[in-house]
C-alpha cells in the first residue's frame, strides 16, 4: 500500500485516537478482579514462563462437556494480559461455555512469531486437558481483539497435526478489530519496537496463511475506529474465500470499547456468543 509512516502511524496509534483509553483499560481491570473474588478461575500453565498460561473460568456443571472458548488479549503484542479480560467470561458462563483467557510473552522479550507460536501452544494445552476441564476438546471457539484478532485469525492457519490434535481442534473464531495483514504495522511507529523485517511481517500475516479451521469466522470493529481497521478486515475476508465469513457492522464504536461490548447486550454479544458456544 502506499502510505507515509506518519499517516499510518495516526491510523494504528489506537490510544491516541481514545481519550478515556486508560480509564477503559482500568475498567476491564476492576470487572475482571471482581469477577475473580466471587468465581475464582484455575490458572493452566503450558510453558516455563509465568505468561505461558490461560485463567480458566466454568460454568455451573451440569449437562455433560461444554464448549470451550478462548479469549486472546490485544496490546499490539507488547502489553496487557489475561487478567484484564476475566469480565469478557461473563456472558460465555451463562451460555453453558467453560472460558479461558489466554497469556503469552510479549515482545521485545520475544518476536512476534513467538507469540504466535505460545497461541498456538497455549490452545493445544486446553484442547489437551479439556476432559480435565468439563468441556469438549474439538470445535474450540476463538475470539480475540486487537493484536488478539491477529492471532486467532494465525491458530485459525495451523496444522494441528503438529500438536498431535485432530484437525477439527479449532471451530468458531471471532476477530474484534483484527490486524491480519502486519506491512502496515511494520511500517509504522509499531516496528519500532516489534522490530519486524519485510519477511517477518509477510510470515506472521494471516492473508498469507493457509486456514485449515473450518471456522465460521466474524469479524468486527467498532464503527468509529480508522479506516485501516475495516481494510484489515476486508483483507482477510479476500485472502480466505473458502472460510465462510461474516462482517458485523457496528453502530460507532471505538477500538477499545469494541471489545466491551462482547460482554454488553448488543449486537456482537448477540451474534459472538451463539456463534461461538456451539455443542
Amino acid at each position: 500500500m502506499d502510505a507515509t509512516r506518519e499517516w499510518l502511524d495516526a491510523q494504528y496509534d489506537a490510544r491516541a485516537l481514545v481519550d478515556d483509553a486508560d480509564a477503559i483499560i482500568a475498567d476491564w481491570q476492576d470487572r475482571s478482579d471482581a469477577l475473580r473474588r466471587t468465581d475464582p478461575p484455575l490458572t493452566i500453565s503450558y510453558g516455563d514462563h509465568p505468561r505461558q498460561a490461560a485463567d480458566v473460568y466454568s460454568p455451573a456443571p451440569g449437562g455433560g462437556p461444554s464448549p470451550l472458548v478462548v479469549f486472546v488479549h490485544g496490546g499490539y503484542w507488547q502489553a496487557l494480559d489475561k487478567e484484564h479480560f476475566g469480565f469478557l467470561a461473563e456472558p460465555f458462563l451463562t451460555a453453558g461455555a467453560v472460558f479461558a483467557s489466554l497469556d503469552y510473552r510479549l515482545v521485545p522479550e520475544v518476536a512476534v512469531a513467538d507469540v504466535i507460536a505460545d497461541v498456538r501452544a497455549g490452545i493445544a494445552e486446553l484442547a489437551r486437558r479439556a476432559a480435565d476441564l468439563g468441556a469438549l476438546p474439538t470445535s474450540v471457539g476463538l475470539v480475540g481483539h486487537s493484536a488478539g484478532g491477529h492471532l486467532v485469525a494465525s491458530a485459525m492457519a495451523t496444522d494441528w497435526s503438529a500438536h498431535d490434535l485432530p484437525a477439527d481442534t479449532v471451530g468458531p473464531v471471532v476477530g474484534i478489530s483484527g490486524l491480519y495483514d502486519l506491512e502496515p504495522i511494520r511500517r509504522s511507529y509499531l516496528n519500532d519496537v516489534l522490530a519486524m523485517s519485510e519477511q517477518d511481517a509477510h510470515d506472521a500475516s494471516p492473508v498469507h496463511m493457509t486456514p485449515t479451521g473450518p471456522g465460521p469466522l466474524l469479524l468486527t470493529c467498532g464503527g468509529d475506529e480508522p479506516g485501516e481497521f475495516d481494510r484489515q478486515q476486508e483483507l482477510l475476508v479476500d485472502a480466505w474465500p473458502g472460510v465462510p465469513t461474516d462482517v458485523l457492522q457496528q453502530e460507532g464504536g471505538t477500538h477499545f470499547d469494541a471489545c466491551t461490548r462482547l460482554a454488553l447486550p448488543g449486537p456482537l454479544r448477540d451474534v459472538a456468543v451463539p456463534l461461538l458456544v456451539r455443542r
